[in-house]
């Protein structure tokens, strides 16, 4: 009985010394794993190494379960029941050069020393440079990956045997000469070669890796030339020559290319201008570019370097290890990995003796792909217009699956969401507007769409229609315009407005010219002549050519005197200073894309801007110029054309229809709308009586 009570005192004395004093830290505490990335988030070989990583973790128990991967994976910090996990990235794709990478170490440095923790793992070789070296000798263990070729670099290692400190990893060798052997393998009879390279440090380590082997002859192919600058413009200029001087392309990187602004152009899109203009084969450094799209590669896995990775985490934090006497390791070569769509795309036929381990099927296969063709250049305000319905339907009928995706299409003509692949081109003819420069940028962007082979194109106003339209008419690729003036039945596309009889349909303009016309005669009720003012575009000379036809049909209430068409800004100058003296109002048919006297594009807000200050008289407008600051017009909506053309596609592409039988649209009305500030200009006083349906200030 004693001894059960002397026992119990014990436990209840031990259980009292732990509230009171708390339990030995090392009991309770979770451990502390700190990732620092090398690249932003979603770069490929991040995701890549940084997957391999979480699965080490998740099945050596430091994780609980697959939840809380994808919880790191979109907040970049995770508790789980062993450990507590955070991820910084130093950014070195975008943020590059000395100043900036040292900058953002010593922050990376501060939150460190902050959240103490009992490992720090360095993903790459800017990492392991910039903040490996400032815990070179610390008392915390740190564990890198995907260093490039040899660990023995920065000063981290004594040797590959002993590190010597209290650092070590996985690093890469990279499976080149069997990345060429397996090129050689599906393209026999290939000769010469040349590496394309950005300046970036993995990409100098694998460009000399490479020059390396072929000095040592240990290559099937001859280098010629190394092509290595962060210049896009340059790089795609030497690779456009070199691809007609040598057999392949060794694609040794290109993520740090930047545009002519110093803005950094992303692999996507560096990856789509190659493969709508490089005809040569090539090989590359590894899955992720394979995935983009590059034809083959021997993988140098970035999962396998993150898990690989990962075990050394455990050896250290479980086991004792200790990083000065544990040697760096090396994975095994990843699989020999060839891209199907890129063979297909250079003609390539694939067989089984050719040696290929896995091949990279398209990842988009299942997914449609639309192509949209806009006659003007991104900015104008027409464009913008129907794009914003355009944008608007394909997010309401789920071809963009958010507000993001819309946007990024919107930044740069190009989006991949779950069920599309969308890309946009610029016929630009509003500042290439003869006849030679917009057929010569047609045939350019129809054998981009060639290539791109879509399952349905959308043209935008009447020169896509017109120079891209024809081109595709009675292919079996559906096509939907939209924003044709008047009326559907030109440029031979469709047969009649009830039945198309092609593989065209689309959305026409009706312009509503009598209306705004008797608008502007409800407005102003004792005008009796008019002139027209216009430019000489296709959409100028539509307009004025039906404004004349009504004209001549007595279907007006004003009398036509002249109609000054040009695209010579001082003669389009002139006859309206002419012509005021001459009429009581104008129509203002169109005037984007008048020409100064060195052959310059006139900026609308200076056109705009120079007849509100000269002209005194009154005027109506199409409908979309009244927001310039034109007096009135029928509003015939962009948006609404570009809302409906996607109608039209979601029942062909959704039920099935065909363009052949689908009549083209023509959308409501606008609003009758009149700029106040005009008014207020040339004195008009405005009523309810005019029958005015919106207001613009």
């Amino acid at each position: 009985m004693k001894t059960g009570k002397i026992v119990l005192i014990l436990c209840l004395g031990v259980l009292w010394a732990s509230v009171c004093f708390g339990a030995p830290e090392q009991m309770l505490a979770k451990k502390r794993i700190l990732v620092v990335d090398s690249y932003h988030k979603n770069y490929a070989w991040s995701t890549m190494t940084n997957a391999g990583f979480c699965d080490a973790m998740l099945q050596l128990g430091y994780l609980d379960n697959k939840e809380q991967i994808v919880s790191f994976d979109e907040r970049d910090r995770v508790e789980s029941s062993k450990i507590i996990m955070q991820r910084t990235w130093l950014d070195s794709k975008k943020n590059r050069g000395k100043v900036a990478q040292t900058e953002k170490s010593l922050e990376i440095t501060k939150h460190a020393n902050e959240f103490r923790p009992d490992v720090i793992v360095l993903g790459d070789d800017n990492a392991a440079k910039y903040v490996g070296t400032r815990f070179l000798n610390s008392p915390i263990p740190v564990v890198f990956w995907g260093l490039n070729y040899t660990p023995v670099k920065y000063g981290l290692l004594e040797s590959e045997e002993t590190p010597g400190h209290n650092i070590t990893g996985v690093y890469q060798t990279g499976y080149f000469a069997e990345s060429m052997d397996l090129l050689t393998a599906i393209v026999p009879g290939l000769k010469t070669f040349a590496i394309l390279s950005d300046e970036s440090s993995t990409g100098r380590a694998n460009t000399k890796a490479v020059e390396y082997l072929a000095r040592k002859g240990s290559l099937p192919l001859k280098l010629t030339e190394t092509v290595a600058t962060n210049d896009y413009e340059l790089w795609k200029r030497k690779a456009l020559e070199l691809q007609e001087e040598v057999d392949a392309f060794f694609i040794a990187m290109y993520s740090t290319l930047e545009d002519r602004n110093g803005n950094y152009v992303t692999n996507e899109d560096v990856a789509k201008w190659y493969f709508a203009n490089i005809k040569i084969p090539e090989a590359t450094v590894g899955e992720h570019f394979v995935k983009q799209g590059m034809l083959c590669s021997a993988d140098d896995s970035g999962h396998n370097q993150g898990y690989l990775a990962g075990t050394i985490v455990h050896e250290i934090l479980s086991n004792g290890a200790i990083p000065a006497t544990y040697a760096p390791r090396v994975p095994k070569r990843g699989l020999l990995m060839v891209n199907n769509q890129r063979a297909k795309r250079l003609g390539i036929d694939l067989a089984d003796d050719m040696g290929i381990e896995e091949i990279i099927r398209d990842v988009s296969a299942n997914k449609e792909k639309i192509m949209v063709v806009s006659s003007y250049h991104n900015g104008f305000p027409w464009s913008k217009d129907t794009n914003k319905g355009f944008c608007d339907a394909m997010l309401k009928f789920g071809y963009f699956d958010n507000t993001e995706q819309v946007n990024d299409f919107n930044t740069h003509s190009y989006a991949e969401t779950a069920t599309i692949i969308i890309e946009k081109l610029w016929l630009d003819s509003k500042r290439k507007s003869s006849k030679a420069q917009i057929e010569e940028e047609s045939l350019r962007i129809y054998e981009i769409i060639q290539d791109f082979k879509p399952d349905l194109v959308f043209l935008g106003d009447d020169n896509a229609a017109r120079y891209v339209g024809s081109k595709l008419l009675d292919t079996n690729v559906p096509i939907v315009f939209w924003g044709i003036n008047h009326t559907p039945v030109k440029y031979g596309l469709v047969d009649n407005e009830k039945r198309p009889g092609h593989n065209v349909t689309g959305v026409y303009q009706s312009m509503y010219h009598r209306e705004n016309i008797e608008l502007l005669m409800d407005i102003v009720p004792t005008l009796k002549t008019f002139a027209v003012l216009s430019n000489d575009t296709i959409t100028g000379r539509s307009n004025y050519k039906q404004i004349e036809f009504l004209a001549r049909r007595k279907m007006l209430p004003m009398t036509l005197i002249e109609t000054a068409a040009t695209n010579d800004w001082e003669m389009w100058k002139q006859k309206a200073l002419e012509l005021q003296e001459k009429v009581d109002a104008f129509y203002i048919a169109h005037f984007q894309g008048l020409m100064d006297k060195n052959g310059d594009i006139v900026p609308n807000a200076t056109v705009v801007d120079w007849y509100l200050n000269h002209i005194k008289i009154p005027e109506t407008t199409v409908g979309m110029n009244v927001k310039d600051g034109f007096l009135c017009g029928a509003l015939d909506l962009g948006y609404n054309q570009g809302y409906q053309a996607v109608e039209i596609a979601q029942d062909i592409l959704a039920y099935g229809a065909s363009p052949a039988t689908y009549p083209p649209k023509t959308p409501s009305r606008g609003p009758l709308t009149v700029h106040r500030k005009r008014a207020r200009q040339l004195g008009i006083t405005l009523t309810e009586k005019m029958g005015i349906e919106d207001y613009i200030d």
